[in-house]
């Protein structure tokens, strides 16, 4: 967990407004914190309420000591004015007793419970409910309830990714604050500082298919998903003698083994697909910028090697549509790579 402000990669406009906010006295008591997933913004709730704890510097600063009693404590769990909520392991949705307590404690124990009560150390209490969007309905009705007349020294903040999955009712009593995905430059700087990647190319590779989270580009380097990866890059720097059937079984094949089940086995595929398609990218741009980096696009030309390459994109591109149209995953393999062994062969006949 990040402890300083410093260390946020981003949202700098989200802070401002929050400061402004308090600066001006118009804190609200509840906000949607909403944006994809892995772009921090679980580190920034926990960064905001560290700031309204922090002893040495005043609220309307927004920022973070790290020295100051309050401040230690929270960054050892340990400050009673803060409360976080996230699924319990092994549950899909937030459940009743955490938010009202067990049924021979209900109201006496839970998250409106804490709300309710004074603030024990500071001026008020802090609550962070993560993956807000798996409260079902009973659990978000109890929450509505805190929310309809919510305690002067609470301040909640509902952490999802899409505000929609939220009842209508609670986001109407909530303020929205979207968040966006990180620049591709700051999600490369942060792999490269984690030590997870093995180069700066990789870093910048992974960064490019993250679509600017670090959840997604965490879980493109997975040791099964990148063994993946570079076997489809092998076989994408032999387009004019790939034998495009056994390289639909093989990346099919890996798929299905490196997923849990068919919803994964769709995003790993589509990862895969955008790796493709990064790939096509990347060579498109070299021969814009007249070079010609690989042994195919070499023995084209420039202006025969952007004709095969730009269709070979679009295709790409259709074979993601064809999985989000939930197409059976193998015959869309097959079809692709035959698809793009046999637009090569041409060109080089052609040639």
């Amino acid at each position: 967990m990040l402890t300083d402000w410093r260390q946020l990669r981003g949202h700098a406009e989200q802070r401002e407004l929050f400061r402004r906010s308090l600066q001006r006295g118009r804190l609200s008591h509840a906000y949607v914190l909403a944006g994809p997933e892995g772009i921090g913004k679980r580190q920034f709730a926990r960064l905001l309420a560290k700031s309204v704890f922090c002893r040495n510097h005043d609220i309307e600063e927004l920022d973070v000591c790290g020295d100051c009693r309050a401040c230690r404590a929270f960054e050892h769990n340990a400050w009673p004015d803060y409360h976080e909520l996230s699924l319990l392991s092994g549950k899909n949705e937030i459940v009743m007793s955490q938010m009202v307590g067990d049924d021979d404690k209900r109201g006496r124990e839970g998250l409106c419970f804490e709300l309710a009560m004074a603030p024990q150390a500071s001026d008020r209490r802090v609550a962070v409910i993560n993956d807000a969007s798996r409260m079902n309905a009973a659990t978000s009705n109890a929450l509505l309830k805190t929310l309809e007349e919510p305690p002067a020294q609470a301040l909640i903040l509902l952490i999802c990714d899409d505000p929609d999955a939220l009842l209508p009712t609670i986001r109407s009593r909530c303020q929205l604050v979207r968040f966006f995905p990180l620049p591709q430059p700051d999600v490369t700087d942060i792999l490269l500082a984690e030590g997870s990647v093995e180069s700066d190319d990789e870093a910048t590779a992974v960064a490019s298919l993250s679509e600017g989270s670090l959840e997604t580009a965490r879980q493109l380097l997975s040791p099964e998903l990148r063994q993946l990866r570079t076997a489809v890059a092998e076989q994408l720097a032999l387009l004019d003698r790939m034998k495009p059937l056994e390289t639909a079984a093989q990346v099919t094949s890996g798929i299905e083994q490196i997923s849990s089940g068919v919803p994964e086995q769709r995003q790993n595929a589509q990862w895969l697909l955008k790796f493709v398609a990064d790939a096509i990218r990347t060579r498109l741009k070299n021969l814009a910028a007249g070079e010609m980096s690989d042994p195919l696009t070499e023995r084209l030309g420039i202006r025969p090697g952007v004709d095969l390459l730009a269709p070979m994109l679009e295709r790409t591109v259709t074979a993601s549509q064809q999985i989000t149209g939930m197409s059976p995953i193998r015959l869309v393999m097959d079809s692709l790579f035959d698809d793009l062994a046999q637009m090569c062969r041409r060109s080089v006949k052609r040639k």
